[in-house]
Parts: structure tokens; sequence; C-alpha cells
């Protein structure tokens, strides 16, 4: 099967470009051709992707534009079967677009911020709506994403979770030197609460991530009198981890939550804020503890130290649950339903 994804793509960096990247390596295992298109870089780009041009100022404007050239080329030279694009826009757009001028089904995948954020402006919920009408199905990484989706589209949907690469994140015997939170430093991850919270506990904080609120987080953490380390953006996650007593995730608006599952296959007990997403994967004081207030994070992270048994029970069954969560399996539910879809397809012609 030929297949074009639509969206991000490394050396871009994110959930969703590291979504695709491990789908689009276990999709090719399997024998299909994955051809991928993405936004503009000036880094080098591997074999079979593709750019478009743009400017980084009102960069999804440009390639709402600009894309759907680039991806006729492709779609000719490689005989694509199926678009996939990843994220309702601008790419599900795109690929909505794509479906109108080539006839070639389109599947989308919402990864969270889409619905949870970008459909509550007018702009964002206008240019999803335009890109939901010639979409084959919505793949959701949470339940809870399925039920949003449910609620603004008739179209079929399916919730295939992030995957986890356990080969990478697994369990590590170094020394436990600090808490630990990974991802964007943006306003909606809530990282200025676990500054709050440790302030005073005489906890170390690790900030692997970078984004918009750094200067603010770190200028709190400075008048907190917190020690925290912000190591920026970083390729290799799984070596911060190793070091890791605890990992925090203080959102309660993700689309699925990936740096619990990953800290849960390196064996990083996770302290998460609680929403139906979290709910979904973290079990409380099974395979993660989960709080209601960011104040109970330092209790919290006393008892994992304090209660041996309990902090060994939850690594463990933490890294059960990961196990679950593998890319060999999204793949190959991603690659049925890409067979579903094209079965379909032919019914009705």
């Amino acid at each position: 099967m030929n297949i074009l994804f639509v969206g991000l793509y490394p050396p871009h960096i994110g959930g969703i470009a590291t979504h695709t990247f491990n789908l689009r390596q276990k999709l090719t295992e399997m024998g299909h051709n994955v051809y991928v298109l993405t936004y503009r870089t000036d880094k080098p780009l591997g074999k079979d992707i593709f750019m478009v041009d743009s400017f980084t100022r009102m960069r999804g404007l440009f390639f709402m534009k600009n894309a759907p050239k680039e991806a006729g080329r492709i779609i000719r030279e490689h005989d694509i079967d199926i678009i996939h694009s990843h994220y309702l826009a601008p790419p599900g757009y795109v690929g909505s677009k794509l479906t109108e001028k080539y006839g070639i089904p389109n599947v989308v995948t919402t990864h969270g911020s889409d619905i949870n954020f970008m459909y509550k402006g007018t702009i964002g919920r206008y240019l999803i709506n335009l890109a939901l009408k010639r979409t084959s199905y919505v793949i959701c990484v949470s339940k809870s994403l399925q039920r949003q989706i449910s609620a603004i589209t008739d179209n079929p949907s399916v919730h295939i979770p992030n995957g986890v690469d356990t080969s990478m994140f697994k369990p590590s015997d170094e020394k436990k030197e600090y808490v630990l939170y990974t991802g964007a430093l943006i306003a909606q991850k809530k990282v200025g609460t676990i500054i709050d919270s440790l302030a005073g506990s005489g906890e170390r904080l690790v900030v692997a991530g970078d984004g918009t609120q750094r200067p603010k987080l770190e200028w709190l953490a400075q008048k907190r009198g917190l020690e925290a380390d912000f190591l920026g953006y970083v390729t290799d996650v799984e070596r911060v981890m190793r070091k890791a007593k605890a990992l925090v995730f203080p959102s309660s608006e993700e689309g699925f939550g990936l740096a619990v599952l990953e800290a849960m296959a390196a064996g990083v007990p996770t302290i998460s804020k609680r929403s139906s997403t979290i709910e979904e994967m973290v079990k409380d004081r099974k395979n993660g503890m989960i709080y209601d207030d960011p104040s109970d994070i330092p209790r919290l992270l006393r008892e994992l130290e304090s209660n041996r048994d309990l902090r060994e029970s939850i690594i463990a069954e933490g890294i059960r649950t990961a196990y679950r969560y593998t890319w060999d399996c999204v793949a190959k539910r991603t690659s049925e339903l890409y067979s579903k879809v094209l079965g379909s397809q032919h019914d009705n012609i």
C-alpha cells in the first residue's frame, strides 16, 4: 500500500512528529510505502520526505495554500492509495482538499490540542469542520477525544492510542536524583503548578522541554527558591528519565499523555493531574499516582520514597501497562483501518 502522511515529521520536534516517525517506521516494516509531506525546515530530510515552501510566520496558512500542489506531485509519481493527515488542521484540511480533487480517501488523526484548543476559535472551528467534510475516518488517540469528535461530526471514528518504544524507554538502575517534567513549556501545560508545589520541599526539578513560557518559568523557579534545571528540548528523553525519581504530569487537557507512558516504560513512577484522558491509562495507586490539587505533589513524592512496596508495585504495573501500547500494535490497527477504508471505497464504486 502506498500511503501519504501529511503533517509534522522529524526533523520537526514534538509529540506529533514522534508519533508519525514511529508509525511510519512500523508501517514500513510491514511492507507499506509511506511518503511524508511536512512543513518547511532548513534541516536535511530523509528519503521520501518532502516539505512545503513557506515562511516561519503564518506557517499554517502557507501550508494550506502550497501543500496541495506538492502533494499532487507525490500522488501522481507514487500512485498513492490513501492519505493520512495528522492533526485536524491545517493537515486535515489539506487532506480533505486532496480527497476532493483526486478521489483518494483520507483519514485524519486528532492528537488533542486541535480539538481542545483550536476548535474553540472561530477560524479553527471553520477549518476543522471543512476538514471533516471529506474525511473517511477519524483516528482518536484517546477515548475522551473520540467522545468529543462524536459530538461535532457524524464521521466514523476509532480509538487507536499512541505507542511507546519499549526498546528505548526501559528501566535503569542509575541513582534517582530529581523530579522530572518533559514536554512543551506553554501555558496549557501548567508547568508553573509544579514549581509552586515543590517550592520549599527540598526537591530538585529537571525540565526537559522548551516553549514560550520558559523565561517566565525560569523566573518563577528562581523567585520560589526552587533548584530547577531547564534543559531545553532534548532528543534523548530516555537518558534524562534514567535518573528521575518520578515524573510529574500537570496538564489536564491532553489528547493522550505520551510522557506518562514513556515514564511507565522507563520504570519511573508518575504523578499526574486527574483528567478523563489520564484515567484511561493511569489507575491511581496501581500503576501511577493521580492528584486533584497540585499542593499534594510533595506528599505523594514523600509517600513514594518512604513506601518501598508501593513504589515497586507501581513501577512493575506501569511497565506492564506500557507493554500494552507498543508501536507494533498501533501500526497493525492503523493498517487494518486503511484496508477497511479502501475496501469500503471499492464497494461503493
